[in-house]
């Protein structure tokens, strides 16, 4: 019962004939509560001209709001009998309202109220106005996200604002005069499919590949010199990699590494000072074209 004691006071406090109180009847109010034949706790009482009554009604803020409405009349906080209340602007609509005779202040009410729907209708396109807007507002950012693939390696300061602050994949695939554009695209793919299945699973992973030899130094270094597809893990805010050392190369085999990576289960090592990444062209998508051997 408090709370809805407490919201009905809310509700009447600025109304300047009603007053929603308590009194403690154990302590300092023991001598009033006598006089209105107080007699239990809590009672409820209705005190108007100087006379109370019990309120036998239900206790809840619904109940209570109609019995203080139909038995108390309560008045706006600004009315003519209790002008003082009244905020400058409220006050000169109201005096303005007390000069005019019947016949003006009807006219004025129904201007008013028409004022009112018409602003009300306004409210409603406005506000459906402002629904489409938001709706034109996500679609505006969904087209600058791009969704999050494999990407080629490039050159070196890509590949470190493609992994910052995240630990990143690359995978270095067979020669495209080896493999052919099927079977690179087919790679490609098995990337993509472990990528949105770390994805599911929380985890923000990077996920890059290049031409097996096109970055010789960087996988000299790493130790990739058993064949391709290759893989490796490096996180360079920690300045550490970890290679994958299995032959598969598939969706599980992948997030496989991934699992293992997260739980301690991949030997790392401090990132080599010549692993970065020679510049290259974008592949064109297409199968390669044998160099054509000169006569001797």
């Amino acid at each position: 019962m408090q709370g809805d004691w407490d919201k009905l006071g809310k509700d009447f406090a600025d109304t300047p004939n009603v007053v929603i109180g308590m009194l403690d009847c154990s302590g300092a109010a023991q001598s009033f509560c006598g006089q209105h034949s107080v007699r239990g706790y809590p009672t409820l009482k209705i005190l108007k001209g100087g006379k109370s009554e019990d309120y036998n009604g239900a206790r809840e803020y619904s109940a209570l709001k109609r019995t203080v409405e139909s038995k108390l009349n309560p008045r706006p906080a600004c009315s003519l009998e209790s002008k003082d209340a009244c905020p400058k602007r409220d006050l000169a609509i109201l005096e303005e309202s007390e000069a005019m005779s019947k016949a003006d202040r009807s006219a004025k009410l129904k201007q008013v109220e028409t004022e009112i729907k018409e602003k009300k209708e306004k409210a409603k396109e406005l506000e459906k106005e402002a629904k489409q807007l938001t709706a034109d507002l996500d679609l505006i950012k969904a087209g600058g996200l791009k969704v999050e693939k494999a990407e080629q390696l490039l050159e070196d300061a890509e590949m470190r604002a493609h992994c910052e602050g995240r630990t990143c994949i690359i995978a270095f695939l067979p020669h495209i005069l080896d493999d052919f554009a099927k079977g690179r695209n087919a790679n490609i793919k098995m990337l993509n499919e472990a990528l949105l299945a770390t994805k599911k699973e929380g985890k923000d992973i990077g996920y890059l590949w290049s031409e097996g030899g096109a970055q010789f130094d960087m996988e000299e270094s790493m130790g990739l010199s058993f064949g391709f597809p290759a893989m490796v893990a490096i996180n360079f805010k920690k300045n550490v990699y970890g290679g994958y050392k299995g032959s598969s190369f598939t969706k599980d085999a992948i997030t496989q590494f991934v699992t293992s990576l997260g739980r301690g289960g991949v030997p790392l090592a401090p990132i080599p000072a010549n692993a970065k990444v020679v510049k290259q062209k974008p592949w064109d998508g297409k199968d390669g074209e044998a160099p054509v051997e000169e006569e001797l």
